[in-house]
């Protein structure tokens, strides 16, 4: 196109320079062709004035010998006079034949001068004179007649060269007329003609742009294009097909990351590590969402410390800082579920950069099962120790304890005691009670009796088991229980699936929940009793208190053997009962925070599950 617009430019401007150069020739040709008319007329007008010099000598000579006859001064002048207008008329540019003529005019010029002068110097011999006058009029006319035959030329020459001339003239104007008219109309066309070309090529362009700006790789230019913009076409066509490419293996690596991303068994989590956000969760995988509770579309927005504990997000500030800092961060926290579960996890967490902006990615694990494990691992090794305190305490302890007990139960009753001292029998014949008991819940913690399963409603053992607390509550033993000001509400789920499960072995559990519950408050409080069906088809049952909580730590120990804050425990009762409802292929877990109150979650299947019971059975007996 650059080329074609180039030469057409050329041609266009060769043609006006053609144009122009011809137009200066014909109009030298014109001018030169004028100049020649202006001397063709001069030539003429000398040759009239030589032909009229000449009748004016043959005039003088007819009347040279009449009583008109000039005086001889006037002839002399008029044949000087012919002699000046031959001169200028032989002065004058002519041809070689023109210049032949005047040659011949010349030489019957003197001729005739000669006659002239016999005729005005012979004027004694009258016959003589008459001869010369006859003969110097014959060669004056004979002078005149050539002299005139020059002038007929001359005149004839003058109209063909003003035709000449005005030919010349009128072609010129026609060439300058049609320069005029024509030069604009071809500048316009080539101008339209490269511009139509230009602006079809540009708009072709522009549609594929705009396509290929809208994400339609496919289009491919497929019109005609001319000169550069056809390279041009091509190289958009093959940038096209290499965008389609790149755009494929993009889209082919993204789809790869996304399914790791999406298919991945831990969860994922892309965290806001900077600004007034920082925390808040950009991206999660399906298994995030499935392991908290949620869907994907609600975690995003989310903090990580929301779904954290409240002691977990507390430390979540100080984590951040070293994560920008550029330290990899590894810990065990607890998380907390969309319907309160907390539970374990172990995270992996980094920084990453993306588009210029800071990222934390977040590898979360549940350690739910490994931490069940470990604890069963630690039970196993707690109910070895346990099993064999508990028979060296059966054979070393409880014969001789007995014995002491009955001495002590006779010596108070044959002796006369005093008052006084009789408490005293009292309370050692108590402590030794209270050391029997500790040796029979290690018994039944170490080897717990095997569950006698049966269909049980699961609302009427609640309400026996809260019965039972209310008339355990009015004992002796739980009279500074009785001034507390304590409402129990109930929230059971009606027509609630029957459950298989020990009555005894259940009712144990829910005593023990029920108490230590009592015994979390203070002064005045509520304990909940709630049940239900959860998504999982398994039965839920709730024992809640409002009274002092638990931090963490001690949430995470409470289940632990010996492990007690009770200035009166002995950290075997939740040991036991976490130890039952295992047994019955449930799980027992506790939600608690320090002014907030204590929750107890049971969970139990419709059906016992005997893989579970088989392998927890077979710990026991280890």
């Amino acid at each position: 196109m650059r080329k074609k617009a180039i030469i057409g430019f050329i041609v266009l401007t060769l043609f006006f320079v053609g144009g122009g150069i011809y137009i200066t020739m014909a109009n030298n040709r014109a001018i030169h062709g004028l100049e020649k008319v202006v001397q063709l007329t001069e030539v003429a007008h000398r040759r009239a004035n030589l032909r009229n010099s000449i009748m004016m000598v043959q005039t003088d000579l007819l009347l040279a010998d009449s009583p008109h006859a000039s005086d001889i001064t006037t002839v002399v002048g008029h044949g000087e006079s012919m002699r000046k207008a031959s001169q200028e008329c032989y002065s004058c540019h002519h041809s070689e034949e023109i210049f032949a003529s005047f040659d011949r005019i010349k030489v019957m010029m003197d001729d005739y001068l000669k006659k002239l002068s016999r005729v005005y110097t012979i004027r004694a011999n009258r016959v003589r004179l008459h001869n010369e006058i006859e003969e110097a009029y014959a060669s004056g006319q004979q002078l005149y007649g050539e002299v005139s035959r020059l002038s007929t030329i001359s005149a004839h020459k003058i109209p063909m060269r003003i035709e000449e001339t005005r030919a010349e003239i009128g072609r010129t104007k026609n060439l300058v007329l049609a320069l005029v008219i024509s030069g604009p109309l071809i500048a316009l066309a080539l101008i339209f003609f490269f511009i139509r070309r230009f602006t079809n090529s540009i708009s072709v362009l522009t549609r594929a742009t705009g396509k290929i700006g809208a994400g339609n790789l496919d289009h491919a230019i497929s019109e005609p294009l001319y000169d550069e913009f056809q390279e041009l076409a091509g190289a958009f066509n093959q940038m096209t097909a290499s965008l389609k490419r790149q755009r494929e293996q993009i889209a082919e690596v993204e789809d790869r990351y996304r399914i790791l991303f999406e298919s991945a068994v831990d969860a994922i989590f892309i965290l806001e590590a900077e600004g007034e956000k920082v925390g808040t969760i950009v991206a999660a995988n399906q298994a995030a969402a499935t392991m908290h509770g949620y869907t994907v579309a609600e975690m995003i927005g989310m903090r990580i410390q929301d779904i954290d504990t409240p002691e977990s997000a507390a430390k979540a500030g100080p984590r951040f800082q070293r994560l920008l800092q550029g330290e990899r961060v590894e810990a065990r926290v607890y998380h907390r579920k969309k319907d309160g579960t907390v539970f374990p996890v172990e995270f992996s967490a980094g920084l990453v950069e993306m588009e210029g902006k800071k990222y934390v990615l977040a590898f979360d694990r549940d350690i739910t099962l490994r931490v069940r494990t470990e604890e069963a691992l630690l039970r196993s090794r707690q109910l070895a120790t346990v099993g064999e305190m508990a028979a060296g305490l059966a054979h070393e302890i409880k014969n001789p304890l007995a014995g002491i007990k009955i001495s002590m139960e006779v010596l108070s009753n044959e002796l006369e005691l005093a008052p006084e001292d009789r408490d005293v029998f009292t309370r050692i014949v108590r402590e030794i009670q209270r050391i029997e008991n500790l040796l029979r819940n290690l018994l039944n913690y170490a080897r717990p009796p095997k569950p006698n399963f049966s269909r049980l409603d699961l609302n009427l053992q609640v309400e026996n088991g809260l019965k039972n607390a209310e008339m355990i509550l009015k004992s002796p033993d739980y009279a500074g229980q009785n001034g507390k000001r304590i409402e129990f509400r109930r929230e059971l789920t009606q027509d609630l699936p029957p459950v298989q499960a020990d009555a005894a072995q259940l009712q144990q559990v829910l005593l023990n929940l029920l108490l230590n519950a009592v015994e979390a408050i203070a002064e005045e409080g509520m304990i909940t009793l709630a049940t239900w069906l959860g998504p999982d088809n398994k039965v839920r049952v709730k024992v809640a208190d409002t009274g002092k909580g638990m931090p963490a730590e001690v949430s995470a120990s409470i289940f632990q053997p010996f492990y007690t804050t009770k200035p009166k425990g002995n950290g075997l009762g939740l040991a036991i009962s976490k130890r039952l409802v295992e047994l019955h292929g449930g799980d027992i877990e506790v939600i608690s925070s320090p002014g907030r109150g204590t929750t107890f979650i049971i969970t139990l299947p419709r059906e016992p599950e005997e893989q579970s019971l088989g392998e927890l059975e077979e710990a026991v007996g280890a």
